[in-house]
């Protein structure tokens, strides 16, 4: 039966964004020396994983489960490959080049498999993600930005809709207003130097940009819109799950060891090295920060919530099928 019925992608960048990827095939992961600790038997019985991430605070978790061992724990050697943004790690997943991605409900939709959660926003403002504008400015509103530039990680995702979906929730049209692709570590740069107007940012960049005294925040777009909106999360090919069912399996015990680690230590001097290693900010750079809740499985209704913005926004027509689209591990806690 089909996941997706009657669906399509109405905006055509969207179909490009999955033929031309752009990947930094940059590996920044520290498995290796996680895996020292461990015998050479357990060393030689080691599967390979190659996972695409986002350095932001999102994917925490995942940095926590190969720096304290927990994937090598499971048998698993975990490399990572950094985007721009989710959509740009679905084609490499398609293509075999990574088997696992992190990534969103829009990109995720076009035909892969949910196998456990990533992040949330927050029930109140502050939270991980702020609208950032140039210290002095007096935008404030979606009207405002009519005739503005705001920067979005990339098109056609989870950041791009919800910019979307606060301006017209603040009276303003979104259509009016136009959206520049520029990578989250490079937005605040891009707002001090007038390149863009506001940027829609997440942390770490956010507080930082914010201690250095450069911008400051305009708006909690993801608060305004809607409450614990499941923002990201990790998915695999269908084959590739049907083929390897063990292995997402023990991905996803040592990812849900990771985050209940995360939730448990958010701001100590340990979690500072480990955030720090990954997004090369300081760790003075990232304390104070806006911190998500990591959960264990994903909110199959806060996903629903998303995919209506979706068809509100013209990125879809026709339905989803989101219990369809999980993968049993998405929505069960292991071990």
């Amino acid at each position: 039966m089909p996941v997706v019925n009657r669906f399509k992608f109405l905006n055509p960048e969207s179909r490009h964004s999955m033929t031309s990827p752009t990947i930094n095939r940059r590996n920044f992961s520290i498995a290796g020396a996680a895996m020292l600790g461990f015998p050479a038997y357990v060393r030689a019985q080691t599967t390979k994983l190659r996972v695409s991430t986002i350095p932001i605070i999102d994917t925490a978790p995942l940095q926590v489960a190969i720096a304290k061992g927990f994937f090598a724990e499971e048998g698993l050697e975990v490399d990572t490959t950094p985007t721009a943004g989710g959509a740009a790690g679905l084609p490499a997943l398609a293509a075999g080049q990574v088997q696992v991605t992190f990534s969103n409900i829009i990109s995720i939709a076009l035909g892969f498999e949910i196998i456990t959660a990533g992040s949330n926003t927050g029930e109140r403002a502050p939270d991980l993600a702020g609208l950032v504008v140039k210290k002095g400015s007096s935008l404030k509103t979606g009207k405002d930005f009519e005739g503005k530039r705001i920067a979005v990680n990339t098109r056609n995702n989870i950041i791009w809709l919800y910019a979307r979906a606060w301006v017209r929730a603040t009276g303003g049209n979104p259509d009016a207003v136009t959206y520049l692709e520029v990578p989250f570590p490079q937005m605040i740069d891009a707002v001090r130097g007038d390149r863009v107007d506001a940027a829609f940012v997440v942390e770490p960049f956010l507080s930082a940009g914010v201690a250095s005294d450069a911008v400051s925040v305009a708006a909690w777009p993801y608060n305004i819109v809607g409450k614990n909106i499941p923002v990201g999360m990790y998915a695999a090919s269908k084959t590739f799950i049907a083929q390897n069912p063990q292995v997402i399996e023990k991905f996803v015990r040592a990812h849900q060891k990771a985050v209940g680690w995360a939730n448990q230590n958010k701001g100590s001097s340990e979690w500072l090295k480990i955030v720090s290693a990954y997004t090369r900010l300081s760790p003075d750079a990232l304390k104070g920060l806006k911190l998500p809740p990591y959960n264990k499985t994903v909110d199959v209704p806060g996903i629903d919530a998303v995919v209506d913005q979706m068809r509100k926004h013209g990125l879809l027509e026709g339905s989803i099928d989101t219990k369809a689209l999980m993968y049993r591990t998405a929505t069960t806690v292991l071990g």
